[in-house]
């Protein structure tokens, strides 16, 4: 519609100005208001002279009343001067640029590494290992809710980094972006793996402390000292992917 509107305006401003032209350059005759006066000639007393004067020269009608030609030149000149800012002002509106996509990756990222974040926690990996090392003879195994959750983390992860990645690829070197980017796609690797040695040091650990035979006191050191540095490793993981998503939240 806007097109259209525009097309009309300038085909119209076109014809009113190649009217003005054909105006300017028109000459309408000046016809007589009347009949001219004829006056009686005086009676022939001499005789007429041998000699007449030559009839005075006319100029050719219309040639007084003529529009100069530097005035259609005029006139031609705005006309060529207006089509061509028509044309560019029409060029610049149609390559305007679209909003940057970049803006919506972050946005999408930034959800999606969020929810990962509240969610990659050591409750979740205790009730995880847990799960692995019982199966489905406890109740603590069978929680429906944290299972909902676990079975999202991976899709999650998935469409984070997706979304992470086509940031990182429209960002500029040294931006902003593509640090805030990159710096989000390393945190949540390492919280998922970190997540994931936490459910293993925990079904390692049920796994020797609850073996039919007493286990070693080593092998039982041993297990609660994995538990523990694998908690560790999971809180410092989470930490940095905090300190990420702050980062990456400017550009959200």
């Amino acid at each position: 519609m806007t097109r259209l509107v525009r097309t009309g305006t300038m085909l119209a401003v076109l014809l009113m100005i190649s009217g003005l032209a054909a105006s300017c350059a028109s000459t309408d005759p000046v016809e007589p208001t009347g009949e001219p006066e004829t006056t009686a000639a005086p009676p022939d007393t001499e005789a007429p002279p041998d000699t007449e004067a030559p009839p005075a020269t006319e100029a050719p009608p219309g040639d007084e009343d003529s529009t100069p030609w530097w005035v259609l030149l005029i006139v031609l000149l705005g006309l060529f001067v207006l089509i061509i800012a028509l044309l560019v002002g029409s060029k610049r509106r149609k390559a305007a640029p679209a909003p940057a996509a970049w803006k919506a990756n972050a946005q999408h990222g930034y959800a999606e590494a969020r929810w990962l974040s509240d969610n990659m926690t050591e409750p979740l990996a205790i009730w995880h290992g847990d799960a692995e090392y019982e199966g489905d003879d406890a109740a603590g195994a069978t929680d429906a809710s944290r299972a909902r959750v676990w079975d999202q983390i991976t899709p999650r992860l998935e469409r984070a980094s997706s979304e992470l990645y086509a940031l990182e690829a429209a960002a500029g070197p040294n931006s902003p972006a593509l640090r805030a980017s990159q710096g989000t796609i390393s945190a949540l690797n390492e919280t998922f793996a970190a997540l994931n040695a936490r459910s293993d040091a925990r079904a390692a650990y049920r796994t020797v402390s609850e073996a039919g035979e007493p286990a070693a006191a080593s092998e039982l050191t041993a297990a609660r000292d994995r538990e523990a540095r694998a908690g560790t490793n999971l809180t410092e993981a989470q930490h940095r992917l905090n300190a990420a998503l702050t980062e990456l939240s400017a550009l959200a």
